[in-house]
């Protein structure tokens, strides 16, 4: 199974990896970037989840992805739609858990598994619409795929936050996710803690043009988030590709799940 993405000049690996935290201002060309990360995982035959309360870009995907005949929905466009779509997932990383100890060691790419990708799109914007308790419910089950996913779940989460602070993203959660991305300049409490441990001081600058941005993963050699370029979009039909790549894995030959939710 591939479990390797290129990101300008950097290789990804979804494998033992909990996500992409993705932060930058309107028009820094984060939802573009999460839109490449995303066809490039649906392309390695990841399932996508999508939750997108802004409903804006990828909740016009539903169009496309969430199928009359589905148990559950695969785009959430409510705090309580997202609720119940991390509900279901972290049910399914549970029973991935569950059902598959024979061997020990031996992680969701050993036995064959179907990798999820979760686009979370505006999460600041989704806890500031929910009440309290669904708040509260939202960043539990988010803990709960952050901590344990990374071995068996096969659950890949982009979130995409337009700005982090200790109120929206606690930074014990912000710290797990393997590879964290700043587009264009962010203030210093955003860089702190989309990149903690490091000296903001010796963070390169980067141009302030839109795809230009800021890049760490756990794999590289220094704690010093990098310059990179996110990929050109523009002649790219995001809805189009999304159609093709779910019709091309109808059929696969992933290990068949009788828990599987959708």
């Amino acid at each position: 199974m591939m479990t390797l993405i290129n990101l300008d000049n950097y290789r990804i690996n979804i494998r033992g990896s909990t996500g992409a935290l993705v932060v930058g201002k309107p028009g820094s060309g984060k939802t573009v970037l999460v839109s490449y990360m995303m066809l490039k995982l649906m392309s390695l035959g990841a399932f996508p989840l999508i939750a997108d309360t802004k409903r804006s870009d990828f909740f016009s995907l539903g169009r496309i992805l969430d199928m009359p005949d589905s148990k559950n929905a695969q785009v959430a466009a409510t705090p309580g739609q997202v609720a119940k779509m991390l509900r279901v997932l972290t049910n399914l990383m549970n029973q991935r858990y569950e059902h598959h100890q024979e061997h020990w060691g031996w992680d969701w790419v050993d036995y064959n598994l179907r990798p999820i990708v979760l686009v979370f799109d505006e999460f600041s914007a989704t806890l500031s619409e929910a009440d309290k308790a669904t708040a509260n419910e939202i960043t539990g089950y988010l803990k709960q795929l952050i901590f344990k996913a990374r071995q068996m779940g096969g659950i890949y989460l982009l979130l995409a936050s337009q700005r982090l602070t200790a109120d929206v993203l606690d930074r014990n959660i912000s710290t797990e996710f393997s590879t964290r991305i700043g587009m264009q300049n962010l203030d210093r409490i955003s860089l702190n803690l989309a990149f903690p441990g490091c000296n903001l001081d010796e963070v390169p600058i980067v141009e302030n043009i839109p795809g230009h941005g800021l890049i760490y993963d756990d794999h590289f050699c220094t704690i010093i988030p990098q310059p990179f370029i996110a990929p050109d979009m523009s002649e790219v039909e995001v809805p189009v590709v999304v159609k093709k790549l779910v019709e091309k894995f109808e059929n696969n030959s992933f290990s068949q799940e009788s828990y599987w939710p959708w």
